[in-house]
């Protein structure tokens, strides 16, 4: 596996970037805001429903695009912007900003290297309480869970799995039917399974489990921020009442004190997007066109799951 993260070049991307929700402001702090004429790359961060429209006017533009999460809300869209970015070898990648995280690129690394021996099943979750009222547009018809979240352990399953021959799938759907949580079953073509979950209703064990027949590498909670992992043997796993009672705040501290002694911390620095933004930086500067990581195969396969998931 290439590697998972790269140092920033000397001179950062020069980022347009197109929505004015959370991520885009945040984004706007981490690499600025040119005009669309003078950018590098355009980060598209806007309605889910415009990101198919919005990355085709980037790339027929000539810009590189680092788009949000879903990439496309019709998986039939995805082809011909793959096609289009190929064409005029431009980079296009997903922001799927967990695999670049240290610690999770560090337990997909065990497993790819062989350290787990012969992978047999991923494990990883991300689910907490939404209300409507504080999150509106996740509730929108373009919006759900399985939109929202599905793409951040899905990803990790097809990184470490690779892809998929069928999945069984469980969606609940709110009275307006808006999915609001899903559990995912893969079965992947090379041999192994995941089981993944996501959820606006619940606190999820928000981990990632990677398990092989020489043993198992945890990426401890939170999933999105992670800092810490560990291994174990492959039959060694965590009583359920300990995965609730490790999300308490001061049980997190503690632990974190006790990784970074024992030499389990993987710190995500001053923000979990600047190691994805690096990535996607060091790809631009040497001609790329997709990521070794978050390719265009695993972003039309991971399109093509959650859109059987949401018709299921």
């Amino acid at each position: 596996m290439a590697a998972l993260t790269a140092p920033l070049a000397s001179l950062p991307l020069r980022f347009h970037v197109i929505g004015r929700g959370a991520m885009a402001a945040r984004m706007r702090v981490l690499t600025g805001d040119v005009a669309i004429e003078d950018a590098e790359a355009v980060y598209i961060a806007s309605r889910n429903r415009d990101h198919a429209a919005q990355t085709r006017a980037a790339l027929e533009a000539g810009k590189a695009v680092l788009c949000e999460k879903p990439c496309v809300t019709d998986p039939a869209e995805l082809g011909d912007l793959i096609a289009l970015s190929q064409r005029h070898r431009l980079l296009y990648m997903e922001a799927v900003a967990t695999p670049f995280l240290p610690a999770v690129a560090a337990a997909l690394h065990a497993a790819d290297t062989g350290r787990l021996g012969r992978l047999a099943h991923v494990e990883a979750s991300f689910g907490y309480p939404v209300a409507r009222a504080r999150a509106p547009r996740l509730f929108d018809a373009d919006g759900g869970v399985l939109a929202d979240r599905a793409v951040y352990p899905l990803m990790l399953a097809l990184i470490a799995l690779g892809p998929v021959r069928a999945m069984d799938c469980t969606v609940e759907r709110d009275r307006r039917g808006v999915d609001v949580a899903a559990r995912l079953r893969l079965d992947h073509r090379a041999g192994g399974t995941s089981d993944l979950a996501v959820s606006f209703l619940a606190r999820l064990d928000n981990s990632l489990r990677i398990e092989g027949d020489a043993g198992a590498v945890e990426v401890l909670p939170p999933l999105l921020t992670a800092q810490r992992l560990r291994f174990t043997g492959p039959a060694a796993r965590a009583p359920a009442w300990w995965r609730r009672t490790r999300q308490n705040p001061l049980v997190r501290r503690l632990g974190d004190f006790g990784a970074r002694a024992a030499g389990r911390w993987h710190p995500l620095g001053a923000s979990p997007w600047l190691h994805e933004l690096a990535h996607f930086t060091t790809l631009y500067r040497g001609g790329q066109i997709e990521s070794p990581i978050v390719g265009h195969a695993r972003m039309a396969e991971a399109a093509r799951l959650i859109g059987k998931a949401r018709g299921a």
